[in-house]
């Protein structure tokens, strides 16, 4: 990877860390009834053992705090946008991503290249949500928390009104992403029925 790649990686995952940081100093609180989910930290370059002396680092993971304890609720990595083959490299990375989130017991995960937002989660239906969010557009405090309420709000009720909120970021330039990008997704988490899963993402995810 060139200088000027890695510069670029970085500046992108900085800025990530700074609004979602500001997002949570000023407060995110989910409640419903007598439940309530506070995000409360925002670490970066978390370590993660995939073997025996074998050590790897998450991006960025953010805890917050259900029934009076703490835990990981959502590891975002980001990576630099890949426009030569884009599906197979999203797909591969997605497998480490994922191990990430199996290792650290968290269920949500996200992708972002600083143009397209990949909403994960660890089982069916795998790909939640494909967002267009710009680095230097629409990457701000109002996004991230956004993105950290439907994240709660999904994970403990079948309401989506503040998933609803995400139709704010509309995924563009859906053909592109449709046919360059999902199918390889789905190829890598369901072999043999991607073609069923790749249906209902198009249906769902943009």
């Amino acid at each position: 990877m060139r200088l000027e790649e890695l510069k670029k990686e970085s500046y992108v995952q900085c800025e990530v860390y700074r609004v979602f940081k500001n997002a949570i100093k000023y407060g995110v609180e989910y409640s419903k009834d007598s439940y309530k989910e506070v995000f409360s930290e925002v670490i970066p370059e978390v370590p993660i053992k995939i073997k025996e002396r074998k050590e790897e680092r998450a991006d960025l993971v953010i805890f917050s705090k259900e029934y009076g304890s703490l835990k990981p609720k959502l590891i975002i990595e980001t990576k630099r946008r890949v426009f030569n083959q884009p599906g197979k490299s999203l797909a591969a990375y997605s497998k480490k991503v994922k191990n990430y989130a199996e290792k650290l017991n968290v269920w949500y995960y996200v992708i972002y290249d600083s143009y397209y937002w990949f909403l994960f989660y660890r089982l069916d239906p795998y790909l939640i949500k494909v967002l267009t969010v710009k680095v230097e557009e629409n990457l701000n405090e109002e996004f991230a928390k956004d993105i950290l309420m439907a994240v709660a709000e999904i994970s403990y009720t079948n309401e989506r009104k503040y998933f609803k909120e995400l139709d704010k970021y509309p995924a563009t330039d859906k053909d592109f992403v449709g046919r360059k990008i999902l199918p390889s997704l789905a190829k890598n988490f369901e072999p043999s029925k991607w073609k069923e899963l790749l249906a209902r993402w198009r249906e769902t995810v943009l």
